[in-house]
């Protein structure tokens, strides 16, 4: 009876941990674009008016968004440059010429490895 007692015990013990490995699995950051330029951006260091102001763009460009991702095909391209170059203009608004220059660097970095990821 002891033995079927601790078998008992082993097994849920070896579940739980089993489970915790899953869990930890699906907790792992994903693969691919990393957060894309709003990772770049909490990387600047902004002030509290910059992220005030950015937060103001994000928040009236945020139905654009989502309309562009409905389009499909060169329509959502041409849709989501066009919200990209805006994006751009209002952050060399907001940016310090320092801040511009290490954002200019985050990107040629990821674009370094998107390219070489694609080879």
């Amino acid at each position: 009876m002891k033995k079927l007692i601790m078998f008992a015990v082993v097994t849920v013990m070896a579940l739980s941990v089993a489970q915790a490995a899953d869990d930890d699995k699906k907790k792992a950051p994903r693969k691919g674009r990393a957060g894309g330029i709003q990772a770049m951006i909490k990387q600047l260091d902004l002030t509290a008016d910059q992220k005030k102001a950015l937060s103001k763009f994000n928040k009236e460009n945020k139905d654009k968004g989502a309309a562009a991702r409905k389009l499909e095909g060169k329509e959502r391209r041409a849709a989501m440059k066009k919200i990209a170059e805006a994006r751009t203009a209002k952050l060399k608004e907001i940016l310090t010429e320092e801040q511009a220059k290490k954002l200019k660097e985050l990107q040629a970095k990821a674009q370094a490895n998107r390219k070489g990821k694609k080879k």
